[in-house]
């Protein structure tokens, strides 16, 4: 089965790691004004679409047992932080009937899940069901995300945080490059 959905496990962009990269050894290579700093000379968007489709392989190397493919397909970041935080949306490839089979192998937890994590309460109006009976019926772009996502938790799956060739240098716009000590 093949479904729209957003990526499990990210967390978003917004006060987290990927936010405050760190500069190591930028200050040998590039001599900076004093009036300028390394993260005004980063390329955002592409850093951050770098990270997202590679978040993209690192879940669908996590979730492997239940999911064959993961593409992305856009990041999206919200004007205004408040009530919500950036979201992958890719088309995951997945094995219905082994997340069902999971899902009938670990009912009570997932039942628990969906009550928690979908029952309104103030500040927070759920536009979801939170009987788990719904959500074995009929299966729409949100519930398969927030699915994957139960099993991530289940199984104690973390965001991965190590992801190879995503150092921000590697984003620096070529304005940086003017900096540059010579050799």
């Amino acid at each position: 089965m093949k479904v729209k959905t957003y990526l499990p496990l990210f967390s978003g962009f917004y006060n987290s790691h990927w936010s405050e990269p760190c500069f190591d050894g930028e200050e040998d290579i590039f001599d900076l004004p004093k009036d300028k700093e390394f993260w005004e000379f980063v390329d955002w968007k592409r850093y951050y679409n770098h990270i997202s489709k590679e978040m993209c392989n690192e879940v669908q190397y996590l979730l492997s047992d239940f999911v064959s493919h993961i593409e992305f397909e856009r990041l999206v970041s919200p004007k205004y932080y408040n009530f919500a935080d950036d979201t992958i949306y890719c088309e995951i490839t997945f094995n219905k009937r082994k997340v069902m089979q999971y899902i009938k192998d670990n009912y009570d937890k997932f039942s628990e899940y969906i009550k928690h994590t979908y029952t309104s309460r103030d500040g927070f109006i759920s536009y979801h069901s939170n009987d788990p009976k719904d959500w074995m019926k009929k299966w729409d772009e949100h519930k398969v995300g927030s699915i994957l996502q139960f099993i991530c938790e289940n199984e104690r799956f973390e965001e991965p945080w190590d992801i190879a060739d995503s150092h921000v240098s590697l984003f620096y716009n070529e304005e940086i490059y003017q900096y540059e000590r010579p050799v």
